[in-house]
């Protein structure tokens, strides 16, 4: 029925109106292209990650267990996605335009060693309390400690990012 998913189009050719295409933008060694949007969108991850925070941290104070866990979930979802795109589009880009520069490489690879433990870390909180169904008074107060320790890891963790791991991702022919 949805054959045509997995069809492959035959590109048409080029009008004479057309303009040729603008260089191919690729990391080094990969298939992974520059993309002068992904900075931007990257940042607008963060945004939506601080709202739904906001959200997790409202629906806890007023004890909302229903719309709490409906908030982990969103957040867990909206976390995967970032930590996908910066794993696949960020940092394989990074790693392979940054071969010839061994500081701003290490700097990358802290970043990216760091995130990976953050994001277990915050995986493992998201588990437990969408898994969690009594939710006692001891419950809660261990809950919102938790919660505001990740606030700040992560609050801390966008603004890095953001000023100082960002910066690094250029167009191939800056790194030269």
């Amino acid at each position: 029925m949805f054959e045509f998913l997995w069809k492959r189009k035959t590109p048409s050719p080029p009008s004479p109106k057309q303009a040729d295409p603008a260089p191919q933008r690729v990391a080094p060694g990969t298939g992974v292209h520059f993309d002068p949007n992904l900075v931007a969108g990257l940042i607008a991850d963060h945004r939506a990650l601080v709202a739904i925070f906001g959200d997790i941290v409202t629906a806890a104070g007023a004890r909302n267990q229903a719309s709490l866990q409906e908030k982990l979930g969103d957040f867990g979802d909206a976390l995967r996605g970032h930590l996908l795109t910066e794993n696949i589009k960020f940092y394989v880009y990074l790693q392979h335009s940054l071969e010839s520069n061994t500081e701003s490489a290490a700097i990358m690879h802290e970043f990216r060693k760091e995130m990976q433990h953050i994001g277990k870390a915050v995986a493992d909180f998201l588990h437990k309390y969408t898994a969690t169904t009594a939710w006692s008074e001891s419950v809660w107060a261990s809950f919102e400690t938790e919660l505001a320790v990740i606030g700040k890891v992560l609050v801390k963790r966008i603004q890095t990012e953001e000023n100082v791991l960002y910066a690094l991702y250029l167009p191939p022919e800056e790194y030269r």
